[in-house]
């Protein structure tokens, strides 16, 4: 039985490459259970979609699954179809975030035979296994399909309890140097490649679609590092780090895990996601001990307002105080932050800029986006403000573009409120140290986003200054 997996593009300007981990772990479950597995990577690869279809029918697959987070809906919606046509008997699936918050629209414009929802490993291979055996798959738990155009869905799949029994990712399968050699999150050229440490988040922003649910569920501490000492030995890598929704959610497993990593992993280098309300001294001391040199936190706004109607349970004194005290310990600390939520007024995106100015911090202010899944998707849904859901996911690309406005701001209105902050802050942030912060800066955003990159930055910068 030969399966081909599919990784969608993201878009087409110049990013920073993210291994697919969702779908390296599908692969290594495949081939576990004995099953020929091929990837067609366009992202790693940077395929055109008559490469990837071309590699794809040349695989001569059975089974064709697509991956990729809802934000490549409409390269998933373009392939399969260009697919199908080449291959009419293969049977066509497809899991991650989107099939598993809107699983119907995806198999009416796909086209699929059915999806696999949430966690994919264990579906995957029940799946494949059933059509090789020519048993009823549609007695696999954790699928949907259609039926006379009505939505069906399979007894639910329980999550995996025991992350550690997963096969490590399928890294082979991928492109995996250009992953490794290309520019990590801090836009330096350095090998890097990352891995995941736990599944799931505790907290309940409305922002936020959780896959893997609010119960965490995280590996070993040995396990962990066992497979960073894999990735060093195997592919050299110098930098690494967790994109796990929350790292920092606990911190025994923390203390235990940099304990381990200072031991087996002296000099290495490593970032993580973190929640200013779960860091205290003594944690970020042991991280900063064991290597982690880059904390990323969820602030998204200075305004209390804003972040209780996120549900973001905390404050912005508390978000201010995390960074100081992050920065203190010789780790940097960087911020996320969003324009647009429901009920945002200029007076608290002012709040916002102060914030970032009081913390000496810049960071790309993005958009609110109303992902499927989420409560603001549901809201926007209910409000009017998302008409064709279809065409509404063929939009989507990244949150520095508005697609849904939720405030009463015009969309220009709120476009340039985003400019002014944005260019706010960062002349605010570049001024305090120019010499070594502007070249700095616009360096990493045109390798990031060439001219472009710079034209914004420019933009921003005079638009905070005419509108200040």
């Amino acid at each position: 039985m030969r399966v081909t997996l599919v990784y969608p593009s993201y878009g087409t300007e110049q990013h920073s490459l993210y291994f697919p981990f969702g779908l390296a772990y599908v692969a290594s479950s495949l081939l576990n259970a004995g099953f020929d597995v091929t990837v067609v990577d366009m992202e790693g690869d940077k395929l055109s979609v008559a490469e990837a279809v071309n590699r794809t029918v040349d695989s001569s697959p059975d089974v064709v699954a697509f991956g990729g987070m809802v934000t490549r809906f409409r390269f998933v919606r373009e392939l399969s179809g260009l697919i199908r046509k080449e291959l009419p008997d293969a049977f066509f699936t497809a899991g991650n975030s989107g099939v598993t918050t809107v699983p119907e629209i995806y198999l009416k414009s796909c086209g699929l035979d059915c999806v696999v929802l949430g966690e994919g490993e264990v579906t995957s291979a029940e799946l494949v296994c059933a059509l090789k055996d020519g048993t009823d798959w549609k007695k696999v738990a954790g699928i949907a399909w259609l039926e006379d155009d009505l939505l069906v869905k399979s007894p639910p799949r329980e999550p995996i309890a025991d992350l550690d029994t997963l096969p490590w990712p399928a890294w082979d399968l991928f492109p995996i140097e250009n992953y490794v050699s290309s520019m990590d999150h801090r836009q330096k050229k350095v090998r890097h490649l990352e891995t995941l440490a736990s599944r799931g988040c505790p907290f309940n922003c409305v922002y936020c679609y959780r896959i893997y649910g609010r119960n965490v569920r995280r590996r070993s501490p040995e396990a962990i590092v066992a497979e960073l000492v894999e990735l060093v030995n195997r592919f050299q890598i110098e930098y690494t780090g967790f994109p796990d929704d929350l790292f920092t959610s606990d911190k025994k497993f923390v203390m235990e895990t940099c304990a381990l990593m200072k031991e087996k992993l002296p000099g290495i280098k490593w970032s993580c996601l973190g929640r200013v309300n779960t860091v205290d001294r003594e944690m970020l001391e042991a991280m900063k001990d064991a290597g982690c040199d880059w904390i990323s936190y969820g602030i998204e706004s200075g305004c209390d307002i804003m972040l209780e109607k996120m549900r973001r349970g905390v404050t912005a004194k508390q978000c201010l105080d995390a960074v100081k005290l992050t920065e203190s310990v010789g780790i940097h600390a960087e911020g996320s932050f969003v324009i647009g939520m429901f009920d945002e007024t200029r007076d608290s995106v002012k709040k916002t800029v102060d914030f970032c100015i009081s913390a000496d911090i810049t960071a790309p202010m993005l958009f609110v986006t109303p992902y499927p899944g989420t409560a603001i998707y549901n809201m926007a849904l209910q409000k009017g403000l998302i008409g064709d859901v279809e065409e509404f996911l063929m939009k989507m690309n990244a949150a520095d573009e508005l697609l849904v406005n939720l405030t009463d701001f015009t969309d220009t209105e709120l476009m340039e409120l985003r400019d002014w902050a944005q260019g706010t802050i960062g002349r605010s942030y570049l001024f305090k140290k120019p010499f070594t912060r502007i070249p700095k800066l616009l360096w990493k955003h045109f390798k990031l986003h060439g001219f472009k990159g710079l034209f914004h930055d420019i933009k921003a910068f005079l638009a905070s200054i005419f509108a200040g």
